[in-house]
């Protein structure tokens, strides 16, 4: 997967009824729709082709990455990035570079829709939030309309609520001093909103979140990528809405790359050499940035810590936390860490692995090394780390993130979360503090046992019999009926 191309299904899987998946240019969406749609075809016998659309014309290392490791058996497309008299300036907000590039493609969807409909019978339309824009090509074709929500439950049911509270609120979101209550969720403080509603309710940003927010509910049912022991309020407090829409755990669903590619890596032949618990994990997705100031704090808060560290840096970025949010390019690995204090690497030479190319967070969450994850809790991550019992030091930058912090820290008692001065800055003193909370003494005993609890929850949702394995089988009988009548 040098370059963006089509990848055909094997002839064997061209006679089964067909799943079309759109998912839009996030990274964070991505890895999870391959695996719904890996399960689709492995656990249900339907074949699935999963659409890609890029926002920048070169593929991402996270993109590659992806999508070496996706199976055979599913049909892989890049959609192509939209043509250069579209293309917004690069400092349009990322939202709209978003929807752009799934906008843009819509004639190439209802294309490929139609093509894979008259080959075999296409029973479905699963999209990601911003590809319910396309929800007119599933009824040209007469087949149902799927959301697969890639955040928690929480995000989801704050969206749901979102039309009615506009209408029924006054001021601005951010200046409440009442949290939101939902139904089983924890208390939503104004400052822990995602980053939309904290805009002006008068500004084009919050215009589209509330648009999107609508959008949510003109689908034929919700796919949410959580599980009934880590969300049990999944459903609640849409009867009050007046919302007849079927909400469906299925997750969670995480990306899981080959064990040989995972293990060839420099840290994974590290961690071996490492004692049990011992490491702090150090990642902020595939999108996320610090500032040189930030960055740099991080740094001498893990030397201050003295614990062993994996850290995947990205360059600083000034202006924004989503500096990388399309991903990152080959190569980038190369640049010179200028931005990290003086004397840092030399410092803790053997005490840790600094790297700037892709890493297998899977694996390595996997790994018996290591001890807590700092994380800016984007669902993914929060994902994998729930799924190897790790805890975590919560770190969030942008969009729902701080909801995800709260609800790990407060409501499922599985993270700690990093003291915020009032400047927004985490000083090194707290970075410090954060990981020891999460390593040693009794708070992070609590932590470790409540994180191995869930670890096997989850993977029992996972299971022949579990929950989310039931449901998915559900539904994809349900699309395969309907296509036979």
């Amino acid at each position: 997967m040098g370059e963006l191309q089509e990848r055909k299904p094997p002839a064997c899987t061209a006679a089964r009824p067909r799943v079309l998946l759109l998912c839009s240019p996030c990274m964070g969406h991505l890895i999870p729709f391959a695996e719904l749609a890996r399960r689709l075809v492995a656990d249900h016998g339907l074949a699935a082709t999963l659409l890609f659309a890029s926002a920048t014309s070169a593929p991402s290392e996270q993109y590659l990455a992806v999508a070496a490791a996706v199976p055979d058996a599913i049909d892989l497309v890049a959609l192509p990035a939209p043509p250069p008299v579209a293309v917004l300036p690069p400092s349009a907000p990322t939202r709209e570079r978003v929807e752009l590039a799934v906008v843009s493609n819509v004639p190439r969807i209802r294309e490929i829709a139609r093509e894979l409909g008259a080959a075999a019978p296409l029973v479905a339309l699963v999209v990601d939030m911003v590809g319910v824009v396309a929800r007119d090509v599933a009824a040209e074709l007469g087949v149902p309309l799927y959301m697969f929500f890639t955040s928690p439950w929480m995000t989801l049911s704050l969206l749901l609520h979102l039309p009615e509270m506009d209408a029924t609120r006054a001021g601005e979101h951010r200046d409440a001093t009442e949290p939101i209550r939902l139904p089983g969720c924890v208390p939503i403080h104004a400052h822990d909103l995602p980053t939309s509603m904290l805009a002006d309710r008068s500004s084009n940003t919050y215009a589209g979140f509330l648009s999107m927010a609508k959008d949510a509910a003109r689908v034929d049912g919700i796919l949410v990528n959580t599980f009934d022991e880590l969300e049990p309020a999944v459903g609640e407090g849409l009867d009050g809405l007046q919302l007849q829409l079927p909400v469906h755990t299925v997750g969670p669903l995480v990306w899981t790359r080959p064990a040989g590619v995972d293990m060839d890596h420099r840290c994974m032949s590290w961690l071996d050499q490492q004692p049990r618990g011992s490491v702090v994990y150090v990642s902020f997705g595939s999108g996320g940035t610090l500032t040189w100031q930030q960055t740099a704090e991080l740094a001498l808060g893990l030397e201050l810590s003295q614990c062993r560290f994996i850290w995947v840096v990205k360059r600083p970025h000034q202006s924004s936390t989503i500096g990388a949010f399309f991903g990152t390019q080959k190569g980038d690995e190369h640049i010179p860490l200028d931005f990290l204090p003086e004397g840092f690497m030399e410092r803790t030479r053997g005490m840790g692995i600094v790297t700037q190319s892709w890493a297998p967070q899977t694996a390595i969450l996997g790994h018996p090394s290591i001890g807590c994850f700092v994380t800016h809790c984007g669902w993914n991550s929060v994902l994998e780390s729930v799924m190897n019992g790790v805890p975590m030091v919560a770190w969030p930058l942008y969009a729902e993130q701080n909801m995800n912090a709260a609800m790990m820290e407060v409501q499922v008692g599985v993270a700690v979360r990093a003291k915020v001065g009032a400047d927004r800055f985490i000083r090194k003193e707290e970075v410090a503090n954060g990981i020891r909370r999460a390593m040693v003494g009794e708070e992070a005993e609590r932590l470790r046992k409540r994180s191995s609890e869930l670890r096997g929850q989850s993977a029992h949702a996972l299971s022949k019999d579990g929950c989310s394995t039931r449901v998915l089988a559900q539904i994809a009988n349900t699309w395969k009926c309907a296509s036979r009548k």
